[in-house]
């Protein structure tokens, strides 16, 4: 039933995603450039690298899931973003260009570079999803990646194509009060650097207190609105049928009995013709009163922890025999006599499933209470692997916890490695790139600090909410990171070419940057994250929370590139040309 309704979760989000943010596209391109062929050319863009990519996942037979259903909502967004850079530079340039064509070849070959580095980074932001352990995370990874590639080669042989065919001029003008957003944060960047720097270094000081309050404990149930019907259905089987998330533990006899068994396997002490046929049947270690007595008390501590379910073992059918029995213990006799007694179908149903034919291994068959308010999987676990051992006295190599409830708990405690190798990965490709475009440690370095700031923010408002980390939420801070520094090197480009200009001073490249390219890091910045927001119409939690956090990480990357970067780069007197102030 999960399964089945997950899977047309998928189907819905792809085609609710996919509609949903080519609509507000449409609204937020529209209200930047009142233009019918600005708000058509990106999304026709979008929509040929997003049927190329998928026509490509589908021959090499890469198969969607849950983490990777936002995929063509993620890919129409990174493309349309990339688009929007190089519409805004031809705009620009096309007022003192003679004609379209030469326009388009100017912005051609000025966005080439930076979209090409822009696409790298965003591309090896999904690389490093590779690096973790949870194979759905690692193939959207991949299939982003590859899509990456597709919207770079379709940005600069599609659009153009398509510019020279159907835009005739640059009537492209969007509301005044757009325009001077960027132009506002310019002069109060200029005006307030020293309050912007403490101000960040603060949310830093908050952000990373946040990080330290990041968990990754979660309950499955959790994922869906109490009115989809796996949320009901699981709720069903944790209140009516005893649990949904499965708990094995597997109990073998103790080392040193195991080595005795082998050396007296050849001595026959126990013969009579009404055991024939199990001649081992009550001189096995479990299957003998004290043993069993034992595994009771093991089976009733299992079944008093709030946090379980049903909890079925050997012990289980004991309890039935001793009611039959008028309250009175069975004997090892009176167990072997039951165990001989026993049709072979029943017994390899019911007894064999909990008991080995040697009788050397026990299994508890235990489901853990995915509703239950205090489920916390690792804590729990501990719980038993220590009980075990200091109550009831088994070694440590004596037993086994194993099942889907001990799998899930493994992947989430996997997310937090996951989550340092990925953002290490992002952040040391991004540096490299860097210094390969610059050529300065300096101007590395500063580049990297809106980027951390970003990565900072999503990891530390998720610790600060309290929300874990999830299979979903885990891709937030690399993904993030890998479109933010799109901003990063956007305005790096331009800052330095305002740098080399004669008689620029320090504060002309500022505003003439934020005038620039500061209105292209505007455009796709709102119009990414009210993309993104569509993700709030999704059944499954963690898709939500995607949306929202991707959404948040956008528009504090977009005020760090243009408030902290310029900043940075006017105090340290980056590009250094000219050194006049004013």
């Amino acid at each position: 039933m999960i399964a089945s309704d997950m899977m047309s979760f998928i189907k819905s989000d792809l085609a609710v995603f996919g509609v949903g943010v080519a609509l507000v596209f449409c609204l937020m391109l529209y209200l930047f450039f009142r233009n019918i062929w600005f708000v058509l050319l990106p999304l026709a863009n979008a929509f040929i690298t997003t049927v190329f990519t998928a026509s490509i996942l589908g021959l090499m037979d890469w198969k969607i899931s849950v983490i990777s259903s936002n995929f063509i909502a993620l890919l129409l967004i990174l493309t349309i973003s990339l688009t929007v850079h190089v519409l805004v530079r031809f705009i620009e340039v096309s007022k003192t260009a003679s004609s379209n064509n030469e326009a388009i070849n100017l912005t051609l070959n000025q966005m080439v570079t930076p979209c090409l580095f822009a696409a790298l980074t965003t591309a090896i932001a999904f690389l490093s999803l590779m690096m973790g352990d949870i194979k759905p995370v690692i193939e959207f990874g991949k299939m982003m990646s590859v899509g990456m590639l597709f919207a770079f080669i379709f940005t600069f042989t599609f659009l153009p194509a398509a510019m020279k065919l159907a835009i005739k001029s640059n009537n492209a003008n969007s509301s005044s009060w757009v325009n001077e957003i960027p132009l506002k944060l310019a002069n109060f960047t200029l005006l307030r650097g020293s309050q912007i720097g403490i101000f960040f270094v603060l949310a830093s000081m908050t952000m990373l207190y946040g990080i330290f309050k990041l968990d990754v404990e979660n309950r499955f149930i959790d994922y869906f609105s109490p009115e989809t019907e796996i949320y009901q259905g699981m709720l069903l089987l944790d209140q009516e049928l005893g649990g949904t998330a499965t708990l094995e533990i597997l109990i073998d006899q103790p080392p040193q009995d195991r080595m005795e068994d082998l050396i007296s396997a050849d001595d026959d002490l126990f013969e009579d013709d009404l055991f024939e046929d199990d001649s081992s049947a009550a001189s096995g270690y479990w299957w003998n009163a004290s043993s069993l007595s034992r595994l009771e008390e093991i089976h009733d501590y299992l079944d008093s922890i709030p946090e379980m379910g049903k909890v079925l073992s050997v012990a289980s059918g004991i309890k039935l025999a001793r009611m039959i029995n008028d309250g009175e213990d069975l004997n090892d006799l009176e167990l072997a006599l039951l165990r001989t007694v026993l049709p072979e179908d029943i017994k390899e149903t019911l007894l064999y499933s909990y008991i080995n034919e040697d009788d050397s291994r026990v299994r508890i068959s235990a489901r853990v209470l995915e509703s239950a308010e205090t489920l916390n999987r690792k804590a729990l676990l501990q719980k038993i692997n220590f009980d075990l051992i200091h109550d009831f006295n088994l070694e440590p190599e004596q037993f086994k916890i194993t099942g889907l409830a001990v799998l899930y708990n493994n992947m989430l405690q996997s997310l937090f490695s996951s989550q340092i190798k990925s953002l290490g990965l992002v952040f040391g490709a991004i540096g490299l790139m860097l210094m390969l475009l610059f050529r300065s440690f300096k101007i590395t370095v500063i580049a990297l600090v809106p980027n951390l700031v970003t990565a900072g923010s999503v990891l530390g408002m998720l610790g600060l909410l309290g929300i874990p980390l999830d299979m979903m939420t885990i891709t937030v801070a690399a993904i993030s990171v890998g479109m933010a520094v799109d901003n990063t090197i956007h305005y790096l480009f331009r800052y330095k070419t305002e740098a080399q200009i004669n008689n620029a001073s320090r504060n002309d490249r500022v505003l003439n940057s934020h005038a620039s390219v500061g209105q292209a890091v505007f455009y796709t910045a709102t119009t990414i994250a009210a993309g993104f927001t569509v993700f709030a119409f999704s059944n499954f939690a963690p898709t939500v929370l995607f949306g929202v956090f991707t959404a948040f990480a956008l528009i504090v990357s977009f005020f760090a590139s243009l408030t902290l970067l310029p900043y940075l780069l006017y105090i340290s007197n980056a590009f250094n040309i000219n050194t006049r102030q004013s």
